[in-house]
């Protein structure tokens, strides 16, 4: 095939025009959900296909699993569209069989299977942000980043990015040659708020940078109206303005937690690779297992439990103290809404049912000694720790009975944040397993009439209620007992001993 013969789209609505129009060697585009960005994707691979004969692009995202099939499948469709047909004019997942004789990349991957190979020797190879080390010892002439507001900046910039390098005597007449495009959804937290950079290089250097925001309106021709009128019956509002309209998160700045902070208090990198890879299990394809899986959760050590306990919602965060570097992370988080404070505590049990050291320290509020139901005498922290120790766990009940103001705790985490003070540990969120509590943490704001935190997301009925202050209350009742006093970093509550049966 001549890659003259490719077709051209039957339509583009007006942000793809935008992006096909535009000249500029790196793109980053941030538009609603269903407005056409695999589209885009599609368009930039023809145009990279037609242009490096030979070459190879790298696509990345959050997974391969991801990639094959979210990314891929209207990627396919568009081809199609433009005269492209898998199995005719390229091969995913494998070479090209022999009798086709195609030529391959000037500089060919080993490994075909996370690759697309294209008639005349051009390539696209998928990188998977669950380990976006592997793009080091790549070799590319253009890079695309779908889901890019997911993907981690750090990892972007010293694993990926330097891979885009070479070819330069064979393409380098190329404007795009070595350009990048980045396409996502609005970040939901600030972890992904580094691609608003974007907006400031444009301005810097007009001549080699594009940002771009679009609403899913603009694809409404193709989506029709009743996607919007049916999304917006069934997502939340804030939701739905965020992913579908494209409108840019309301930062908090009231917030409870001031000094909480993505870049410094949060981490990504917590994966134990080693025993996936050991039991042959695709953690991008099919999720992650229990604790043995967390690089983060040390199983000789035991686990501290904080909970904050409802009647229509229970919620929990687990932390662990890792004195080797000083530090005491939330390394997981688990919540139940209109389900049994049982179902909660079992997944506990069956994520940590591994774990060598079956002990725990349990932290909560004193509406931990409410009863649990109107038939019951047991209250909540009862019911907790008869569950856990049903499972051969023990149990030191470490909670304080009395509520903290909200003054003190506010206090204590303008001093705890710094991370600065050696006598107590630093605070870090696991985000791959704990992205919950930094939500409930971040958006929790202060209320405009007294000072106090503002619970009253707690009432809504139009979000998620991990959204809402119980799993940063949960974190109030955990943290501040073990390390307010003088800041001396000592758990001086007292403790009771149940073992486990």
């Amino acid at each position: 095939m001549d890659v003259r013969e490719i077709t051209e789209a039957p339509f583009y609505n007006e942000p793809q025009l935008v992006i096909k129009g535009c000249t500029k060697p790196h793109k980053m585009f941030i538009g609603g959900r269903g407005v056409g960005k695999t589209t885009i994707i599609a368009d930039q691979v023809i145009d990279c296909l037609k242009g490096m004969p030979r070459g190879k692009i790298s696509l990345n995202g959050l997974t391969y699993f991801h990639i094959r099939t979210k990314s891929l499948p209207p990627i396919i469709d568009h081809w199609e569209r433009r005269g492209l047909f898998r199995g005719i004019h390229y091969f995913v997942g494998t070479k090209a069989p022999k009798k086709y004789q195609w030529l391959e990349p000037f500089q060919p991957p080993l490994d075909y299977t996370n690759c697309i190979h294209f008639f005349n020797g051009f390539v696209v190879e998928f990188n998977s942000f669950d380990r976006p080390e592997m793009a080091r010892s790549g070799s590319y002439d253009y890079m695309v980043f779908d889901e890019a507001t997911k993907l981690k900046k750090s990892a972007i910039d010293s694993d990926v990015l330097p891979a885009n390098r070479g070819n330069n005597d064979r393409f380098g007449h190329i404007r795009y040659h070595h350009g990048t495009l980045f396409l996502g959804s609005q970040p939901l937290t600030p972890a992904g708020d580094w691609v608003f950079e974007y907006e400031e290089l444009e301005k810097e250097f007009p001549k080699e940078f594009m940002f771009l925001e679009a609403s899913a309106r603009f694809n409404e021709f193709i989506l029709g109206p009743r996607y919007f009128r049916d999304l917006k019956r069934v997502l939340p509002p804030m939701i739905f303005d965020i992913e579908v309209e494209n409108i840019r998160r309301k930062k908090n700045i009231n917030g409870f937690y001031p000094s909480l902070n993505a870049n410094i208090h949060c981490y990504y990198d917590s994966y134990n690779y080693s025993f996936y890879d050991s039991i042959e299990h695709d953690l991008g394809e099919q999720g992650a297992l229990d604790s043995r899986g967390d690089a983060d959760c040390l199983a000789d050590e035991y686990l501290y439990a904080s909970f904050d306990f409802g009647s229509t919602q229970n919620c929990m965060i687990v932390s662990q103290w890792h004195r080797s570097v000083n530090e005491f992370p939330i390394i997981n988080n688990f919540y139940v809404e209109n389900e049994t404070l049982k179902m909660l505590v079992a997944k506990f049990i069956d994520y940590y049912r591994h774990h060598r050291n079956k002990h725990v320290k349990l932290y909560g509020g004193s509406d931990g000694t409410r009863r649990n139901d109107a038939a019951s005498r047991e209250t909540y922290f009862d019911d907790v720790i008869n569950q856990l120790s049903a499972a051969g766990w023990s149990v030191s009940l470490c909670a304080e009975l009395h509520e903290i103001s909200h003054m003190d705790k506010f206090l204590f985490w303008h001093k705890f944040l710094a991370n600065d003070l050696s006598r107590v540990p630093s605070f870090r969120i696991n985000m791959n397993n704990a992205m919950e509590t930094f939500v409930s943490m971040d958006a929790a704001p202060i209320m405009p009439s007294e000072f106090k935190k503002d619970k009253s997301s707690e009432r809504k009925t139009d979000q998620p209620r991990w959204k809402a202050t119980d799993l940063s209350d949960a974190v109030d009742n955990l943290y501040y007992w073990m390390f307010y006093q003088n800041m001396t970093g000592i758990d001086q509550t007292q403790e009771i001993i149940i073992s486990g049966k």
